[in-house]
């Protein structure tokens, strides 16, 4: 199971858009997918109407008290299964911090690797922080795929997330890469043309899809659509099929 993590430290900006469209095209493609939802609001979870505060969540998979077999559930999207989130996982970040028993930052990959052999790749949805969860994610990942999105404070937080990215792969997880930047949400204005020139001077990977902004995604996402089912010709649609064709050859390349 190849792993991925899609991070960013500023919110609003796709991440769940982007694990849950990344999904299904990866599915689409003929791949399992495996979703992990990281972020204690639960958005990915909910697009997948998966939301219940009375199931077992990630949040019982970081504190130890459940295998990730007892977690997952369907997502009603053909070759996705979810490990949902819910608002538990506030306490078990706080939990995992104050537990100095056991390795607190290897605990996702330790329980996704009891399930490996069944997916084809794992989504990792992380909040906008570096909590413990991202903190694992990033310890679980093979790739890291960072959505930013085109305002004038579009490369906020992208130098501490490599720096982190760095630290991880030096103590943690040495086979961390980042695949690269996604260009999300945007726009012909010219904070989007400033955000482009400023990941050019970073010298940093970027996708060579970019995401336009689209109001498809917002209505795709209130009936809990994938955007290949609701409007795969909306503008966002194609430039999802075009980021999965992308991931699919960095997988198989």
């Amino acid at each position: 199971m190849v792993t991925i993590t899609i991070i960013n430290l500023k919110g609003g900006v796709g991440k769940s858009v982007t694990a849950c469209n990344l999904a299904a095209e990866l599915a689409a493609a003929g791949k399992s997918v495996l979703v992990v939802d990281l972020d204690k609001q639960a958005n990915t979870t909910k697009f997948f109407r998966g939301l219940d505060y009375d199931r077992a969540s990630v949040a019982d998979l970081l504190t130890g008290d459940r295998f990730a077999s007892a977690v997952l559930i369907e997502t009603g999207l053909p070759g996705v299964g979810l490990l949902p989130a819910n608002m538990r996982l506030l306490k078990a970040n706080r939990q995992v911090l104050l537990d100095t028993t056991e390795p607190q930052q290897t605990r996702l990959r330790d329980q996704l690797a009891q399930i490996s052999a069944d997916w084809d790749v794992a989504l990792l949805d992380c909040p906008p922080d570096l909590d413990m969860g991202s903190i694992n994610a990033l310890c679980a990942a093979d790739w890291a795929i960072v959505p930013v999105d085109c305002d004038e404070w579009a490369t906020d937080g992208l130098r501490e997330i490599l720096d982190q990215m760095e630290r991880i792969r030096m103590y943690h997880n040495p086979r961390l890469r980042l695949m690269g930047v996604l260009v999300t949400k945007y726009q012909r204005t010219r904070y989007a043309r400033r955000a482009v020139e400023e990941l050019a001077e970073m010298k940093l990977p970027v996708f060579r899809s970019v995401i336009r902004q689209c109001t498809a995604v917002k209505e795709a996402k209130y009936l809990h659509k994938p955007l290949r089912k609701y409007k795969p010709n909306s503008t966002a649609g194609q430039d999802y099929e075009c980021l999965g064709r992308e991931v699919m050859d960095r997988l198989e390349g």
